[in-house]
């Protein structure tokens, strides 16, 4: 056993945990996007209900002083979205339709879709957070394993 191959071996064990945190992190940024999501959807909902707020201040008024992923992609400036090409175009389609009804009717609509991505935070979000923790321990686990197979 020499010292060259200890060394490759905690760099594989540190490559892969490495992967692990990747993973782990786009897992978080993917719950955090759905959560903001819904949280945007909640603001909306009541601003749109109580205050007949415009959307285009809607927006100005969530996104202030929140610098999340969900703001930029509100604001439309490039974001890291941790979520599928055809849930992003889902996403931009019902949020573009907001402010073209009227208020009664865009109030329910915003109202079934806060009800139904928050069945999706409560069962998904929660299964992106305990899988990005396994991610992360089986990629230690890998790494040590290919570092005693290595060493």
């Amino acid at each position: 056993m020499s010292y060259s191959s200890v060394f490759a071996g905690l760099c594989l064990i540190l490559s892969a945990s490495f992967v692990g945190l990747w993973i782990k992190k786009r897992m978080f940024l993917k719950a955090a996007f759905y959560e903001d999501y819904y949280s945007y959807l909640l603001f909306a909902t009541e601003k749109i209900s109580y205050e007949r707020m415009p959307v285009g201040e809607l927006i100005a008024a969530f996104t202030k002083g929140n610098q999340r992923e969900f703001s930029r992609f509100l604001k439309g400036e490039k974001t890291v979205v941790p979520v599928s090409e055809n849930a992003t175009r889902d996403i931009c389609e019902y949020l573009n339709g907001i402010g073209k009804t009227d208020a009664e009717t865009q109030i329910a609509s915003l109202k079934g879709k806060a009800a139904e991505v928050k069945r999706f935070v409560e069962t998904e979000c929660v299964k992106y957070r305990k899988d990005g923790n396994l991610y992360f321990k089986l990629s230690v686990l890998v790494g040590a394993v290919l570092f005693i197979i290595f060493v």
